[in-house]
């Protein structure tokens, strides 16, 4: 069972995260099913995915763990799903390669899903019952892992409600056309609300394929979506990407 970091993202990181939010905000369409959302809440969720890769980023680098950020090298503005959302390896030169998106089979790409415990659950619960988020897409786990890793983060449930907290279309558009965020992340206490995150661990998609079967239910629903089982419990400490940095 992997043991979570808890991590303080640095005030860039959150910038970084909040302006790459209001890049994807435009060009994000939200499940089936799901209700109509208000600027602020399809904001906010965006900006919890991109600080969880700002966490993770800033934890590699406190490893010398080598990487490559897709949102570094995209070249579609944030208007099209992203394959990956980070590289790891030492064959970081991407100037062969990042038309392509395709990273050489040198690294190792990984998938970053970030969630709310919850609520009332605590951290060591959902490691303990929770899974790593796969959506069902076909009849296969392994055709739905598109990357080598799955890696999950979590937030506390309480600390990152949105509540009253309010912001408009027009303050994303006037914050993307000057490349200033500071009035967004105070009108949404981002640093008090995302600034913390918990890195729980990863799982390589050779494991979660071949434990699927022995799993007592194959699947879950959440919010009306199916999702494959995959257990955080089974998942690898962070320290353990290490062995990737290759």
């Amino acid at each position: 069972m992997p043991i979570p970091i808890t991590w303080r993202v640095s005030q860039q990181g959150i910038v970084t995260a909040v302006s790459h939010a209001c890049e994807k905000y435009f060009y994000s369409i939200d499940r089936p099913g799901m209700n109509d959302r208000p600027p602020s809440e399809s904001l906010d969720d965006k900006i919890m995915g991109f600080v969880a890769e700002a966490a993770v980023i800033e934890y590699l680098k406190s490893q010398n763990i080598s990487y490559v950020s897709y949102d570094d090298i995209r070249t579609d503005d944030f208007q099209n799903p992203d394959p990956w959302d980070i590289a790891i390896g030492k064959s970081t030169d991407v100037t062969t390669w990042r038309f392509l998106k395709t990273p050489p089979s040198s690294m190792t790409t990984v998938s970053i899903k970030s969630s709310r415990l919850v609520q009332g659950e605590n951290l060591a619960k959902a490691v303990k019952h929770r899974d790593f988020k796969i959506f069902k897409k076909t009849s296969t786990i392994a055709n739905d892992i598109s990357t080598d890793l799955e890696l999950q983060v979590y937030y506390e449930y309480d600390r990152t409600q949105l509540g009253s907290l309010e912001i408009t279309e027009d303050d994303i558009i006037r914050s993307k056309s000057r490349g200033e965020y500071g009035d967004i992340i105070a009108d949404l206490d981002i640093f008090q609300r995302w600034g913390e995150c918990y890195l729980v661990g990863f799982n390589d998609k050779q494991s979660i394929v071949r434990d699927s079967p022995q799993l007592r239910y194959p699947t879950w629903t959440s919010f009306g979506k199916v999702m494959w089982a995959a257990p955080l419990r089974l998942g690898k400490d962070m320290y353990l990407l290490q062995q990737y940095n290759k």
